[in-house]
Protein backbone atom coordinates (compact mmCIF):
# COMPACT_ATOMS: atom_id res chain seq x y z
CA UNK A 1 0.00 0.00 0.00
CA UNK A 2 1.02 3.60 -0.56
CA UNK A 3 0.85 4.14 3.20
CA UNK A 4 4.01 2.09 3.57
CA UNK A 5 5.95 4.59 1.46
CA UNK A 6 4.40 7.72 3.00
CA UNK A 7 6.38 9.40 5.69
CA UNK A 8 4.72 9.40 9.07
CA UNK A 9 4.68 13.19 8.95
CA UNK A 10 2.82 13.22 5.62
CA UNK A 11 0.35 10.61 6.88
CA UNK A 12 -0.39 12.59 10.02
CA UNK A 13 -0.79 15.78 8.01
CA UNK A 14 -3.36 14.15 5.72
CA UNK A 15 -5.16 12.54 8.65
CA UNK A 16 -5.38 15.85 10.50
CA UNK A 17 -6.69 17.62 7.42
CA UNK A 18 -9.44 15.06 6.82
CA UNK A 19 -10.46 15.04 10.48
CA UNK A 20 -10.87 18.82 10.44
CA UNK A 21 -13.42 18.51 7.65
CA UNK A 22 -15.57 15.56 8.81
CA UNK A 23 -14.55 14.92 12.42
CA UNK A 24 -12.52 11.95 13.74
CA UNK A 25 -15.59 9.71 14.10
CA UNK A 26 -16.32 9.88 10.36
CA UNK A 27 -12.88 8.98 9.11
CA UNK A 28 -10.62 5.93 9.38
CA UNK A 29 -7.25 4.63 8.28
CA UNK A 30 -7.44 1.48 10.41
CA UNK A 31 -6.40 -1.53 8.34
CA UNK A 32 -9.41 -3.66 9.29
CA UNK A 33 -11.73 -0.87 8.14
CA UNK A 34 -9.82 -0.31 4.91
CA UNK A 35 -9.92 -4.01 4.05
CA UNK A 36 -13.68 -4.10 4.62
CA UNK A 37 -13.95 -1.47 1.88
CA UNK A 38 -11.62 -3.27 -0.54
CA UNK A 39 -14.30 -5.25 -2.42
CA UNK A 40 -17.82 -5.09 -3.76
CA UNK A 41 -20.11 -8.11 -4.33
CA UNK A 42 -18.20 -9.27 -7.42
CA UNK A 43 -15.58 -12.07 -7.53
CA UNK A 44 -12.78 -9.66 -8.47
CA UNK A 45 -9.81 -9.29 -6.09
CA UNK A 46 -10.11 -6.35 -3.73
CA UNK A 47 -7.80 -3.41 -3.21
CA UNK A 48 -8.17 -1.41 -0.01
CA UNK A 49 -8.24 2.40 -0.14
CA UNK A 50 -5.83 4.38 2.03
CA UNK A 51 -8.50 6.37 3.82
CA UNK A 52 -12.26 5.93 4.30
CA UNK A 53 -14.34 9.05 4.90
CA UNK A 54 -18.09 9.34 5.58
CA UNK A 55 -19.14 12.91 4.73
CA UNK A 56 -22.48 14.27 5.88
CA UNK A 57 -23.23 16.95 3.30
CA UNK A 58 -22.24 18.48 -0.03
CA UNK A 59 -20.03 21.18 1.48
CA UNK A 60 -17.90 18.58 3.28
CA UNK A 61 -17.45 16.72 -0.01
CA UNK A 62 -16.40 19.93 -1.75
CA UNK A 63 -13.78 20.57 0.93
CA UNK A 64 -12.56 16.96 0.79
CA UNK A 65 -12.11 17.11 -2.97
CA UNK A 66 -10.10 20.30 -2.76
CA UNK A 67 -8.01 18.81 0.03
CA UNK A 68 -7.40 15.59 -1.93
CA UNK A 69 -6.31 17.53 -5.00
CA UNK A 70 -3.82 19.57 -2.97
CA UNK A 71 -2.24 16.35 -1.66
CA UNK A 72 -2.32 14.38 -4.93
CA UNK A 73 -4.87 11.90 -3.56
CA UNK A 74 -7.56 10.29 -5.68
CA UNK A 75 -11.27 10.24 -4.76
CA UNK A 76 -13.41 7.11 -5.06
CA UNK A 77 -17.10 7.81 -4.34
CA UNK A 78 -19.14 4.76 -3.28
CA UNK A 79 -22.55 3.85 -1.94
CA UNK A 80 -23.46 0.43 -0.53
CA UNK A 81 -20.83 -1.37 -2.69
CA UNK A 82 -23.41 -4.05 -3.44
CA UNK A 83 -22.68 -4.08 -7.18
CA UNK A 84 -21.49 -7.22 -8.95
CA UNK A 85 -19.32 -5.59 -11.64
CA UNK A 86 -16.23 -4.60 -9.65
CA UNK A 87 -16.95 -0.92 -10.36
CA UNK A 88 -16.22 0.39 -6.87
CA UNK A 89 -12.92 -1.45 -6.33
CA UNK A 90 -10.02 1.05 -6.17
CA UNK A 91 -7.68 0.82 -9.16
CA UNK A 92 -4.86 2.75 -7.54
CA UNK A 93 -3.24 3.54 -4.22
CA UNK A 94 -3.12 6.92 -2.51
CA UNK A 95 -6.90 7.11 -2.47
CA UNK A 96 -9.71 8.44 -0.31
CA UNK A 97 -12.90 6.40 -0.50
CA UNK A 98 -15.95 8.59 0.05
CA UNK A 99 -18.69 6.47 1.61
CA UNK A 100 -21.87 8.47 0.97
CA UNK A 101 -24.20 6.29 3.04
CA UNK A 102 -24.48 8.91 5.82
CA UNK A 103 -26.03 11.21 3.21
CA UNK A 104 -29.34 9.34 3.27
CA UNK A 105 -32.03 11.99 3.66
CA UNK A 106 -35.05 12.85 1.56
CA UNK A 107 -34.61 16.56 0.85
CA UNK A 108 -38.09 17.21 -0.50
CA UNK A 109 -41.18 15.60 -2.01
CA UNK A 110 -43.02 17.74 -4.52
CA UNK A 111 -46.54 16.40 -5.12
CA UNK A 112 -47.32 19.11 -7.66
CA UNK A 113 -44.40 18.34 -9.96
CA UNK A 114 -44.25 14.68 -8.82
CA UNK A 115 -40.57 14.52 -7.95
CA UNK A 116 -38.52 13.51 -4.94
CA UNK A 117 -35.10 14.99 -4.21
CA UNK A 118 -32.79 12.78 -2.17
CA UNK A 119 -29.23 12.66 -0.97
CA UNK A 120 -27.26 10.19 -3.05
CA UNK A 121 -26.52 7.82 -0.16
CA UNK A 122 -30.12 6.81 0.54
CA UNK A 123 -30.89 3.16 -0.21
CA UNK A 124 -33.70 2.22 -2.56
CA UNK A 125 -35.39 0.22 0.19
CA UNK A 126 -35.46 3.22 2.55
CA UNK A 127 -36.64 5.57 -0.20
CA UNK A 128 -39.49 3.25 -1.18
CA UNK A 129 -40.50 2.78 2.46
CA UNK A 130 -40.61 6.51 3.15
CA UNK A 131 -42.45 7.35 -0.06
CA UNK A 132 -45.06 4.68 0.73
CA UNK A 133 -46.06 6.69 3.81
CA UNK A 134 -47.14 9.40 1.37
CA UNK A 135 -48.90 6.88 -0.93
CA UNK A 136 -46.16 7.45 -3.50
CA UNK A 137 -43.46 5.38 -5.16
CA UNK A 138 -40.69 5.64 -7.72
CA UNK A 139 -40.96 4.13 -11.21
CA UNK A 140 -37.70 2.20 -11.26
CA UNK A 141 -37.65 0.56 -7.82
CA UNK A 142 -33.95 -0.15 -7.57
CA UNK A 143 -31.48 -2.96 -8.28
CA UNK A 144 -31.94 -6.38 -6.72
CA UNK A 145 -29.54 -5.46 -3.94
CA UNK A 146 -31.71 -2.49 -3.01
CA UNK A 147 -31.48 -3.12 0.73
CA UNK A 148 -27.86 -1.94 0.48
CA UNK A 149 -27.70 -0.34 -2.96
CA UNK A 150 -27.94 3.45 -2.99
CA UNK A 151 -29.49 5.87 -5.44
CA UNK A 152 -26.12 7.46 -6.21
CA UNK A 153 -24.47 4.09 -6.77
CA UNK A 154 -27.21 3.02 -9.18
CA UNK A 155 -26.94 6.25 -11.16
CA UNK A 156 -23.17 5.91 -11.37
CA UNK A 157 -23.37 2.32 -12.65
CA UNK A 158 -26.56 2.68 -14.73
CA UNK A 159 -28.20 -0.16 -12.84
CA UNK A 160 -31.30 -1.95 -14.09
CA UNK A 161 -33.74 -3.97 -12.02
CA UNK A 162 -37.21 -3.76 -10.53
CA UNK A 163 -39.70 -1.74 -12.55
CA UNK A 164 -37.45 -1.46 -15.61
CA UNK A 165 -39.97 -3.03 -18.01
CA UNK A 166 -42.26 -0.01 -17.75
CA UNK A 167 -39.95 2.72 -16.50
CA UNK A 168 -36.49 1.88 -17.78
CA UNK A 169 -33.38 1.72 -15.62
CA UNK A 170 -32.19 3.98 -12.83
CA UNK A 171 -30.88 6.69 -15.15
CA UNK A 172 -34.11 6.89 -17.16
CA UNK A 173 -35.89 8.19 -14.07
CA UNK A 174 -33.64 11.16 -13.25
CA UNK A 175 -34.82 14.75 -13.50
CA UNK A 176 -31.68 16.49 -12.21
CA UNK A 177 -28.49 16.07 -10.20
CA UNK A 178 -26.33 17.98 -7.78
CA UNK A 179 -22.67 17.21 -8.51
CA UNK A 180 -19.38 18.30 -6.95
CA UNK A 181 -16.67 18.75 -9.58
CA UNK A 182 -12.91 18.20 -9.39
CA UNK A 183 -12.19 21.78 -8.32
CA UNK A 184 -14.75 21.59 -5.51
CA UNK A 185 -17.38 23.63 -7.32
CA UNK A 186 -21.02 22.53 -7.11
CA UNK A 187 -23.44 22.42 -10.02
CA UNK A 188 -27.12 21.52 -10.39
CA UNK A 189 -28.30 20.19 -13.72
CA UNK A 190 -31.57 20.48 -15.60
CA UNK A 191 -33.70 23.44 -14.53
CA UNK A 192 -31.25 23.96 -11.66
CA UNK A 193 -28.98 26.02 -13.95
CA UNK A 194 -30.38 29.28 -12.53
CA UNK A 195 -28.09 31.13 -10.11
CA UNK A 196 -30.99 31.71 -7.76
CA UNK A 197 -33.54 28.93 -7.62
CA UNK A 198 -36.46 29.64 -5.28
CA UNK A 199 -36.49 27.24 -2.34
CA UNK A 200 -40.16 26.57 -2.98
CA UNK A 201 -39.52 25.35 -6.54
CA UNK A 202 -38.18 21.87 -7.16
CA UNK A 203 -36.08 20.91 -10.14
CA UNK A 204 -38.91 20.07 -12.49
CA UNK A 205 -37.31 19.22 -15.83
CA UNK A 206 -34.10 17.72 -17.12
CA UNK A 207 -34.11 18.95 -20.69
CA UNK A 208 -34.22 22.73 -20.90
CA UNK A 209 -32.36 25.81 -22.13
CA UNK A 210 -28.89 24.22 -22.50
CA UNK A 211 -27.59 20.84 -23.57
CA UNK A 212 -28.21 17.98 -21.14
CA UNK A 213 -25.49 17.95 -18.49
CA UNK A 214 -27.34 15.42 -16.35
CA UNK A 215 -26.56 12.59 -18.71
CA UNK A 216 -22.80 13.19 -18.64
CA UNK A 217 -22.67 12.12 -15.01
CA UNK A 218 -25.00 9.13 -15.36
CA UNK A 219 -23.21 5.82 -15.81
CA UNK A 220 -19.82 7.49 -15.31
CA UNK A 221 -18.76 5.05 -12.54
CA UNK A 222 -17.74 8.02 -10.40
CA UNK A 223 -15.14 9.31 -12.86
CA UNK A 224 -16.44 12.83 -13.54
CA UNK A 225 -17.70 14.11 -10.20
CA UNK A 226 -19.42 13.18 -6.96
CA UNK A 227 -23.21 12.97 -7.20
CA UNK A 228 -24.54 14.33 -3.92
CA UNK A 229 -28.27 14.74 -4.66
CA UNK A 230 -30.70 13.42 -7.26
CA UNK A 231 -34.22 14.43 -8.20
CA UNK A 232 -36.30 11.48 -9.40
CA UNK A 233 -39.77 11.05 -10.91
CA UNK A 234 -42.45 9.70 -8.56
CA UNK A 235 -45.93 8.21 -9.02
CA UNK A 236 -48.98 7.39 -6.92
CA UNK A 237 -48.97 3.89 -5.49
CA UNK A 238 -51.08 1.63 -7.69
CA UNK A 239 -54.43 0.47 -6.33
CA UNK A 240 -54.79 -2.39 -8.78
CA UNK A 241 -52.31 -5.24 -9.19
CA UNK A 242 -52.37 -8.44 -11.21
CA UNK A 243 -49.92 -11.34 -11.48
CA UNK A 244 -49.71 -14.18 -13.98
CA UNK A 245 -47.08 -16.64 -15.25
CA UNK A 246 -47.05 -18.17 -18.72
CA UNK A 247 -45.18 -21.31 -19.76
CA UNK A 248 -43.79 -21.98 -23.24
CA UNK A 249 -42.13 -24.88 -24.99
CA UNK A 250 -39.86 -22.55 -26.99
CA UNK A 251 -37.95 -19.37 -26.21
CA UNK A 252 -38.97 -18.07 -29.65
CA UNK A 253 -42.67 -18.02 -28.73
CA UNK A 254 -41.96 -16.51 -25.34
CA UNK A 255 -39.87 -13.73 -26.91
CA UNK A 256 -42.68 -12.92 -29.33
CA UNK A 257 -45.06 -12.41 -26.42
CA UNK A 258 -42.49 -10.32 -24.56
CA UNK A 259 -42.02 -8.11 -27.60
CA UNK A 260 -45.77 -7.65 -28.01
CA UNK A 261 -46.20 -6.69 -24.35
CA UNK A 262 -43.46 -4.09 -24.59
CA UNK A 263 -44.65 -2.61 -27.88
CA UNK A 264 -48.09 -2.05 -26.41
CA UNK A 265 -46.89 -0.99 -22.92
CA UNK A 266 -49.18 -3.53 -21.27
CA UNK A 267 -47.21 -4.54 -18.19
CA UNK A 268 -45.16 -3.06 -15.38
CA UNK A 269 -42.71 -5.94 -15.32
CA UNK A 270 -41.99 -9.03 -17.39
CA UNK A 271 -39.23 -11.43 -16.33
CA UNK A 272 -38.13 -14.66 -18.04
CA UNK A 273 -36.61 -17.91 -16.88
CA UNK A 274 -34.98 -18.92 -20.14
CA UNK A 275 -34.38 -22.67 -19.99
CA UNK A 276 -35.41 -25.83 -18.14
CA UNK A 277 -32.35 -25.72 -15.90
CA UNK A 278 -33.29 -22.24 -14.69
CA UNK A 279 -36.89 -23.30 -14.10
CA UNK A 280 -35.73 -26.29 -12.08
CA UNK A 281 -33.51 -24.08 -9.89
CA UNK A 282 -35.83 -21.13 -9.30
CA UNK A 283 -39.34 -22.49 -9.89
CA UNK A 284 -39.10 -26.20 -9.18
CA UNK A 285 -42.85 -26.64 -8.63
CA UNK A 286 -43.45 -25.58 -12.22
CA UNK A 287 -40.69 -27.89 -13.42
CA UNK A 288 -42.28 -30.88 -11.66
CA UNK A 289 -45.80 -30.09 -12.86
CA UNK A 290 -44.95 -28.98 -16.41
CA UNK A 291 -41.71 -30.80 -17.36
CA UNK A 292 -42.21 -29.99 -21.04
CA UNK A 293 -41.79 -26.23 -20.49
CA UNK A 294 -38.53 -24.64 -21.59
CA UNK A 295 -39.36 -21.02 -20.75
CA UNK A 296 -41.51 -19.13 -18.25
CA UNK A 297 -42.41 -15.45 -18.24
CA UNK A 298 -43.74 -13.80 -15.09
CA UNK A 299 -46.01 -10.79 -15.64
CA UNK A 300 -46.75 -8.01 -13.14
CA UNK A 301 -49.36 -5.36 -13.88
CA UNK A 302 -49.87 -2.24 -11.75
CA UNK A 303 -52.71 0.18 -12.45
CA UNK A 304 -54.59 2.83 -10.53
CA UNK A 305 -57.79 0.83 -10.81
CA UNK A 306 -58.20 -2.91 -10.25
CA UNK A 307 -60.61 -3.28 -13.17
CA UNK A 308 -57.96 -1.88 -15.53
CA UNK A 309 -55.34 -4.24 -14.11
CA UNK A 310 -57.71 -7.20 -14.58
CA UNK A 311 -58.52 -6.16 -18.14
CA UNK A 312 -54.84 -5.93 -19.02
CA UNK A 313 -54.31 -9.38 -17.54
CA UNK A 314 -57.07 -10.74 -19.81
CA UNK A 315 -55.36 -9.18 -22.83
CA UNK A 316 -52.06 -10.77 -21.81
CA UNK A 317 -53.74 -14.19 -21.48
CA UNK A 318 -55.30 -13.85 -24.92
CA UNK A 319 -52.00 -12.87 -26.55
CA UNK A 320 -50.07 -15.61 -24.71
CA UNK A 321 -52.41 -18.24 -26.18
CA UNK A 322 -51.80 -16.83 -29.66
CA UNK A 323 -48.09 -17.39 -29.08
CA UNK A 324 -48.62 -20.93 -27.76
CA UNK A 325 -48.28 -19.94 -24.12
CA UNK A 326 -50.08 -21.56 -21.19
CA UNK A 327 -51.23 -19.86 -17.98
CA UNK A 328 -49.56 -21.83 -15.18
CA UNK A 329 -49.96 -19.77 -11.97
CA UNK A 330 -48.41 -16.78 -10.20
CA UNK A 331 -45.38 -18.17 -8.32
CA UNK A 332 -42.62 -16.55 -10.41
CA UNK A 333 -44.25 -13.16 -10.82
CA UNK A 334 -45.16 -12.84 -7.14
CA UNK A 335 -41.77 -14.07 -5.92
CA UNK A 336 -40.02 -11.64 -8.26
CA UNK A 337 -42.15 -8.61 -7.38
CA UNK A 338 -43.17 -9.03 -3.76
CA UNK A 339 -39.82 -10.20 -2.41
CA UNK A 340 -37.95 -7.49 -4.29
CA UNK A 341 -34.60 -7.04 -2.57
CA UNK A 342 -34.69 -10.25 -0.54
CA UNK A 343 -34.08 -12.75 -3.34
CA UNK A 344 -30.43 -12.02 -3.92
CA UNK A 345 -29.14 -13.22 -0.55
CA UNK A 346 -29.90 -16.86 -1.32
CA UNK A 347 -28.43 -16.50 -4.81
CA UNK A 348 -25.20 -15.07 -3.45
CA UNK A 349 -24.86 -18.06 -1.16
CA UNK A 350 -24.76 -20.20 -4.32
CA UNK A 351 -22.07 -18.07 -6.00
CA UNK A 352 -24.14 -15.53 -7.91
CA UNK A 353 -21.12 -13.30 -8.57
CA UNK A 354 -20.25 -14.74 -11.99
CA UNK A 355 -22.78 -12.75 -13.95
CA UNK A 356 -22.86 -11.46 -17.52
CA UNK A 357 -25.56 -8.77 -17.25
CA UNK A 358 -26.10 -6.87 -20.49
CA UNK A 359 -28.74 -5.38 -22.82
CA UNK A 360 -30.00 -6.64 -26.17
CA UNK A 361 -33.00 -6.38 -28.52
CA UNK A 362 -35.70 -8.85 -27.48
CA UNK A 363 -35.68 -10.54 -30.88
CA UNK A 364 -32.01 -11.53 -30.44
CA UNK A 365 -32.60 -13.36 -27.16
CA UNK A 366 -33.49 -16.81 -28.59
CA UNK A 367 -30.32 -17.05 -30.65
CA UNK A 368 -28.19 -16.04 -27.66
CA UNK A 369 -29.75 -18.75 -25.49
CA UNK A 370 -29.23 -21.41 -28.14
CA UNK A 371 -25.58 -20.40 -28.55
CA UNK A 372 -25.15 -20.36 -24.78
CA UNK A 373 -26.37 -23.95 -24.56
CA UNK A 374 -23.84 -24.94 -27.23
CA UNK A 375 -21.10 -23.33 -25.15
CA UNK A 376 -22.25 -25.17 -22.04
CA UNK A 377 -22.31 -28.50 -23.89
CA UNK A 378 -18.80 -27.85 -25.15
CA UNK A 379 -17.51 -27.69 -21.58
CA UNK A 380 -19.72 -30.37 -19.98
CA UNK A 381 -20.98 -27.91 -17.38
CA UNK A 382 -23.06 -30.27 -15.26
CA UNK A 383 -20.45 -33.09 -15.01
CA UNK A 384 -17.98 -30.40 -13.97
CA UNK A 385 -20.39 -29.23 -11.25
CA UNK A 386 -20.87 -25.78 -12.76
CA UNK A 387 -24.48 -24.66 -12.81
CA UNK A 388 -26.25 -21.72 -14.39
CA UNK A 389 -29.32 -19.51 -14.52
CA UNK A 390 -30.53 -17.97 -17.76
CA UNK A 391 -32.98 -15.15 -17.24
CA UNK A 392 -34.03 -11.89 -18.86
CA UNK A 393 -36.03 -8.79 -18.00
CA UNK A 394 -37.98 -6.69 -20.47
CA UNK A 395 -36.56 -3.17 -20.31
CA UNK A 396 -38.22 0.06 -21.37
CA UNK A 397 -39.19 -0.32 -25.04
CA UNK A 398 -38.31 -3.42 -27.04
CA UNK A 399 -35.05 -4.50 -25.54
CA UNK A 400 -34.19 -6.61 -22.52
CA UNK A 401 -31.48 -7.48 -20.09
CA UNK A 402 -29.79 -10.79 -20.52
CA UNK A 403 -28.80 -12.27 -17.17
CA UNK A 404 -26.75 -15.43 -17.57
CA UNK A 405 -25.08 -16.34 -14.31
CA UNK A 406 -22.67 -19.17 -13.52
CA UNK A 407 -22.52 -21.01 -10.19
CA UNK A 408 -19.39 -22.69 -8.92
CA UNK A 409 -19.88 -25.87 -6.85
CA UNK A 410 -16.37 -27.31 -6.83
CA UNK A 411 -13.67 -24.69 -6.02
CA UNK A 412 -11.05 -26.71 -7.89
CA UNK A 413 -12.99 -26.01 -11.10
CA UNK A 414 -12.60 -22.24 -10.81
CA UNK A 415 -10.13 -21.98 -13.75
CA UNK A 416 -12.64 -23.79 -15.99
CA UNK A 417 -15.51 -21.59 -14.79
CA UNK A 418 -13.52 -18.44 -15.50
CA UNK A 419 -12.67 -19.69 -18.99
CA UNK A 420 -16.37 -20.29 -19.70
CA UNK A 421 -17.24 -16.93 -18.12
CA UNK A 422 -14.83 -15.20 -20.49
CA UNK A 423 -16.17 -16.99 -23.57
CA UNK A 424 -19.75 -16.23 -22.54
CA UNK A 425 -19.03 -12.51 -22.31
CA UNK A 426 -17.31 -12.63 -25.71
CA UNK A 427 -20.36 -14.39 -27.12
CA UNK A 428 -22.80 -11.86 -25.71
CA UNK A 429 -20.99 -8.70 -26.74
CA UNK A 430 -20.20 -10.10 -30.20
CA UNK A 431 -23.87 -10.91 -30.82
CA UNK A 432 -25.85 -7.68 -30.48
CA UNK A 433 -25.27 -7.19 -26.74
CA UNK A 434 -24.00 -4.13 -24.88
CA UNK A 435 -23.34 -4.00 -21.13
CA UNK A 436 -25.34 -1.47 -19.16
CA UNK A 437 -22.69 -1.19 -16.46
CA UNK A 438 -18.99 -1.63 -16.98
CA UNK A 439 -16.56 -2.06 -14.08
CA UNK A 440 -13.98 -4.84 -14.13
CA UNK A 441 -16.72 -7.17 -15.39
CA UNK A 442 -16.92 -5.65 -18.86
CA UNK A 443 -14.22 -3.01 -19.24
CA UNK A 444 -11.68 -5.01 -21.25
CA UNK A 445 -14.39 -6.31 -23.59
CA UNK A 446 -15.77 -2.83 -24.19
CA UNK A 447 -12.51 -0.96 -24.70
CA UNK A 448 -11.24 -3.34 -27.38
CA UNK A 449 -14.39 -2.69 -29.40
CA UNK A 450 -15.13 0.98 -28.82
CA UNK A 451 -15.15 3.38 -31.77
CA UNK A 452 -11.92 5.43 -31.41
CA UNK A 453 -13.70 8.73 -32.03
CA UNK A 454 -16.27 7.89 -29.34
CA UNK A 455 -13.59 6.98 -26.81
CA UNK A 456 -11.55 10.10 -27.61
CA UNK A 457 -14.64 12.23 -27.03
CA UNK A 458 -15.24 10.64 -23.62
CA UNK A 459 -11.57 11.17 -22.81
CA UNK A 460 -11.81 14.85 -23.74
CA UNK A 461 -14.77 15.25 -21.39
CA UNK A 462 -12.79 13.53 -18.62
CA UNK A 463 -9.77 15.74 -19.20
CA UNK A 464 -11.90 18.89 -19.22
CA UNK A 465 -13.87 18.13 -16.07
CA UNK A 466 -11.13 16.31 -14.15
CA UNK A 467 -7.78 17.40 -15.64
CA UNK A 468 -5.70 15.79 -12.88
CA UNK A 469 -7.80 12.61 -12.86
CA UNK A 470 -8.71 12.88 -9.20
CA UNK A 471 -11.88 10.82 -9.55
CA UNK A 472 -11.50 7.02 -9.61
CA UNK A 473 -8.35 6.85 -11.77
CA UNK A 474 -7.92 3.73 -13.87
CA UNK A 475 -11.61 3.32 -14.71
CA UNK A 476 -12.12 3.19 -18.49
CA UNK A 477 -8.29 3.18 -18.57
CA UNK A 478 -8.20 6.89 -17.69
CA UNK A 479 -4.89 7.06 -15.85
CA UNK A 480 -3.50 9.83 -13.67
Amino acid sequence: MILESMTQLALEKISTGIEKIVGPENYSKAKYILHSYAEDASPFPGNPPDFVVLPQNTNEISQLIQFAASHNLSIIPVGGRSGISGASIPRTHSSIMLDLTRMNKIISIDKEIMTVTVQAGITWAELIHKLAKEDLTVGFRGPYGGNAGTVGGSLSSNSIGIGASAYGGACDNVVSLEVVLADGSIIETGSGWKKELPETLSHFTRYCTFNDLTGIFLGDHGTLGVKTQATLKIYPIAEGTAFIDFGFTSIEDCSKLLHYLQVHKLVTEAVILGDTNSIELLASTYHDKYPQLTTIVGIIIEEYDQDIANRKKEICEKKAKQFNGKSIGTFLSKAHWLNKFNLVQSLFEEGFWYNTCHLRPINTLPNLIHQTHELFKKYDMKPNEINWIISALATDRCYCTGWITLFLKDPTKRPLLEKIWHELRELEISNNGVPYWTGLLWEDYVLQRVNPAFYETIQKIKNALDPYHIFHPGVFKFER
